[in-house]
């Protein structure tokens, strides 16, 4: 949403840029930050929820797959809904959403009512993201979208950074429900925050209806376009993996190798901060699409690094050395892919921002778990090889695509 604005210079089919460009960047970067937000801070405390529920880890997991299936649930109402009524309200009720579910997941007892909680914490969530990616596609287009993509992912990189951090030091002090309180609170602040903004899809550029017929419509346009559906498969394919780390990387990190949830906040966070720099670094190539294309081989190469070494159980340091660089591509994948796509669907960019996400969340939603069964390491080692396997053969096609030339000639 755009504040007290400025005539956009990037044409009459885009809204008023904002004035203030700097809060628009932290405003849109926290509400991106929300799967971040939702998953990272309270993984230092997975362990010990296992034990507090009595339950498997495949089953506390289920807490990630569950929030990450809810934004994909979220994601495709709020995206198509925002279309016809508009961000401003849409963004508004999708963090009402998450505030009360995040409200009720406090008083949970057992493992079950604490995973429904989440589902609808996620679909809340999933509100705060889809609108993440289609605001900005409202007032910005070509590279001064890529740019705002590469900072807002630079920005968010700091997310999954900080929360692991934060989740451990608070870890031992007030547990999992001190770090939901956190959410709670912070869910309040951007609802609060979001009725101050002015609204980037006027009545003029929405759907002409709210029916059925019209959104089918968007949704088969996009679902048939070749394009549209390389790039969000690849940013899906990259959310897998980082899932698969994520949803991993707890009990390798503090069962296996030791290290306490204040340390395992540390390496994560620092190990986080990877995506950031990825995210930037894409930027640095003139066309856009080799810089995705970059990001899927050199993501295979040290996805299979890592599963090599996770199979073998060899010593921690070297299964930074290959975590990082890993993170690192991944990060060049999130912002090209995210620019790419959100060009190709500019013109129903709620629905477009909605396909983009829910793909990559059943992928996230499929993958969390399947790392919990059997043997940690081998299990998660074959997710890695298996989803950047597939990021390969989707980049050699994207590679065979003519370029945008909005996007990918300067």
């Amino acid at each position: 949403m755009a504040s007290d604005s400025t005539p956009s210079a990037a044409g009459t089919a885009l809204s008023p840029a904002p004035k203030n460009y700097l809060m628009f960047v932290v405003f849109i970067a926290i509400i991106g930050a929300f799967s971040s937000l939702v998953n990272d801070m309270y993984l230092p405390t997975i362990p010990s929820m296992m034990k507090e529920f009595h339950t498997t880890p495949s089953m506390t997991q289920m807490g990630i797959s569950m929030a990450m299936l809810g934004m994909g649930l979220g994601s495709i109402v709020w995206g198509s809904a925002s279309d016809r009524y508009g961000r401003k309200p849409v963004l508004i009720i999708s963090l009402i959403v998450f505030v009360a579910a995040t409200a009720l997941s406090l008083f949970s007892r057992s493992i079950t009512f604490f995973i429904v909680c989440r589902l609808f914490q996620g679909v809340g969530a999933g509100g705060a993201m889809v609108l993440s990616t289609s605001i900005p596609a409202d007032v910005y287009m070509g590279r001064q979208l890529a740019k705002l993509m590469a900072v807002i992912g630079a920005i968010n990189g700091i997310a999954p950074a900080l929360g692991p951090v934060l989740g451990g030091f608070m870890a031992d002090w007030v547990g999992w429900r001190g770090i939901f309180v956190v959410l709670l609170v912070i869910g309040v602040i951007m609802t609060f925050w979001t009725t101050r903004y002015r609204e980037t899809l006027p009545p003029q550029r929405r759907l002409s209806s709210g029916s059925m017929s019209d959104y089918i419509k968007a949704y088969r346009a996009l679902l048939t376009n070749g394009r549209f559906m390389i790039y969000v498969t690849i940013k899906a394919v990259a959310i897998g993996l980082l899932y698969a780390y994520i949803s991993s990387a707890p009990f390798i990190i503090q069962t296996h190798y030791g290290f306490s949830a204040m340390e395992f906040g540390l390496i994560f966070g620092g190990n986080a901060l990877a995506i950031s720099a990825g995210s930037t670094l894409a930027l640095k190539f003139k066309v856009m699409k080799q810089g995705m294309v970059v990001g899927c081989v050199g993501m295979f190469i040290t996805a299979v690094a890592e599963a090599f070494v996770m199979w073998n159980q060899a010593p921690f340091w070297l299964y930074e050395l290959a975590a990082v660089p890993m993170l690192l591509f991944s990060g060049m994948i999130f912002s090209s892919s995210n620019t790419l796509s959100m060009e190709v669907g500019r013109q129903d960019a709620g629905t477009a921002s909605a396909i983009l996400s829910v793909v990559k969340y059943v992928f996230a939603a499929i993958v969390s778990p399947l790392v919990g069964l059997g043997n940690m390491f081998h299990s998660a080692a074959i997710a890695f090889v298996v989803v950047t396997a597939i990021s390969l053969v989707l980049a050699w096609k994207a590679s065979r695509l003519p370029a945008l030339a909005d996007m990918e000639r300067k």
